[in-house]
This record gives structure tokens, C-alpha cells and sequence, in this order.
């Protein structure tokens, strides 16, 4: 399991971590959340993105979003859950596989690198954390 934590920082909405290298799938993704204050109206929105090694940090270079959450934040209780993010397998020139011409076949996303966490519309203090469940390779 891999955790990533952000905090957004004082004057900020906004905030990225990394994670350490990954190598394997992301089988699932666990999302757990506190904000600043019992009352704060912070509706965070959450996207995970497998980054470029040669551009680690530059969101615009990312490989693949793995997750996209928006609207976090306004019921705790509510919003800490679990996501399996699947992408369509895809042959050997990148077309999508379908089982039946129509219905596309979804896979685990295979990561070889860092996955960076990615918080917008958040207050400051506003703390997100993901666990990543990764079959490791």
C-alpha cells in the first residue's frame, strides 16, 4: 500500500505530493480527508495523475489521470471512500479491445513511476490523504 498526504498550505487553494516509484497496478484507492475546521465549506476536488519522469512535476506532462473526484469536502462521512479506477485494454497498435465489438474490456492502470496527488478548491490546512492498493511487480 502507498500512502500520499497533502496539506494545503496557509494563503493557498491549491497543492501536489508525489509518491515514491511505483511499479505494478493500482487495484484500488482509498481517499480519507479532514478539513481545517468542522465547518469549513471546502469542496476539494481530488485527481491523481502518473507523471512523466523526465517532467516530474508539470500536471500538463502527466502519462494518464488515474482518478478524478471532484467535489470533496462537504460531508466527511460521506466522502472518505474507495475508488477502483479501470482503464480500456488496448491491443498492440492501441486500439481499444471490446469483448463484443461494442463493450470495451477495463483493466487495473499499470504504473512504472511516481503518481502525484493533485488538490484544487481546497482551504488552507485542508488535509487529503489516498492509499493506493498497488499489486507490486
Amino acid at each position: 500500500m502507498v500512502k500520499i498526504e497533502n496539506t494545503i498550505a496557509t494563503g493557498e487553494t491549491t497543492g501536489t505530493t508525489l509518491s515514491q516509484v511505483i511499479r505494478g497496478r493500482i487495484l484500488s484507492v482509498r481517499t480519507v480527508y479532514s478539513n481545517t475546521t468542522p465547518a469549513s465549506t471546502s469542496d476539494r476536488d481530488v485527481n491523481i495523475f502518473e507523471m512523466n519522469p523526465s517532467a516530474s512535476t508539470t500536471i500538463a506532462k502527466a502519462i494518464q489521470e488515474i482518478l478524478n473526484i471532484g467535489t470533496l469536502g462537504a460531508a466527511p462521512d460521506d466522502d472518505n471512500d474507495v475508488y477502483y479506477p479501470r482503464v480500456p485494454s488496448q491491443d498492440n497498435t492501441g486500439t481499444d479491445v471490446t469483448f463484443d465489438a461494442t463493450n470495451e474490456i477495463y483493466e487495473p492502470f499499470v504504473v512504472f513511476g511516481k503518481v502525484m496527488l493533485s488538490v484544487t478548491a481546497a482551504a488552507a490546512g485542508d488535509i487529503t490523504t489516498v492509499y493506493l492498493m498497488v499489486e507490486e511487480f
